[in-house]
C-alpha cells in the first residue's frame, strides 16, 4: 500500500488563505486566475451552484447591512475578530523590531471608532496596502512581504486607511 496524503476540506479556510495569495498578482500570479479563484472560493463557501453556473448571493435577513459595491481583493479576515485586540498585535510586532515595524506603529493612536465600524470588519484591500508600501517606498519585495504580514496579523480596512492617512499627512 502507497502512503496517502490527506487533503484538507475544500471549506479550510487556511488553505484558501494560501490558494488566493498565490494567485495573487503581486506574488507573481495572474489576475484573471486571482479573480477566477476569489470567485471559486465564494461558491466553495456558499456551498452550492444554480443552474446557470454563476453563484448567487445568499441572503442572511439577520444582517441588517446596505448591499457592499465594494468588491476589492481583500485580506482574508474574520469579521468577529477584536478590533483592539488585533491593533495590540500590531503594536507588538512592530514593538518587536519586526521588518515592518515603523509603519505598524504608525497605528498607535488607532481605536475603534463607531463613525468607520464598517471598515473595521472587513479585510484591508490590497490596493489600499499597495497604496501603503508606494508611498513608504517599499521595492516589490517589500510589498510583497507587506502583503504577508497584513494576512497574517490580519490588518482590517480601518486599520490600513489609518496607515495611508498618516502617511498622506507626513508626505504633506
Amino acid at each position: 500500500m502507497s502512503p496517502r496524503t490527506v487533503a484538507q476540506p475544500p471549506d479550510d479556510a487556511r488553505m484558501w488563505k494560501r490558494l488566493v495569495a498565490r494567485a495573487h498578482p503581486d506574488t507573481g500570479g495572474d489576475h484573471e486566475l486571482f479573480i477566477w479563484t476569489t470567485a471559486v472560493r465564494d461558491v466553495v463557501r456558499n456551498s452550492s451552484l444554480p443552474a446557470g453556473g454563476s453563484p448567487e448571493p445568499t441572503v442572511h435577513p439577520s444582517r441588517r447591512r446596505e448591499p457592499s459595491t465594494d468588491d476589492r481583493p481583500r485580506v482574508p479576515f474574520d469579521p468577529g475578530c477584536d478590533f483592539a485586540a488585533l491593533t495590540g498585535r500590531a503594536l507588538q510586532r512592530a514593538q518587536a523590531g519586526d521588518e515592518y515595524g515603523q509603519v505598524l506603529a504608525m497605528l498607535q493612536d488607532c481605536w475603534p471608532v463607531e463613525d468607520l465600524a464598517h471598515e473595521q470588519p472587513r479585510g484591508a484591500s490590497y490596493k489600499c496596502l499597495a497604496a501603503i508600501a508606494h508611498a513608504w517606498g517599499m521595492t516589490k519585495a517589500e510589498r510583497i512581504g507587506w502583503y504577508r504580514v497584513a494576512e497574517d496579523l490580519p490588518l482590517s480596512d480601518r486599520h490600513a486607511g489609518h496607515i495611508f492617512s498618516r502617511l498622506k499627512r507626513r508626505a504633506a
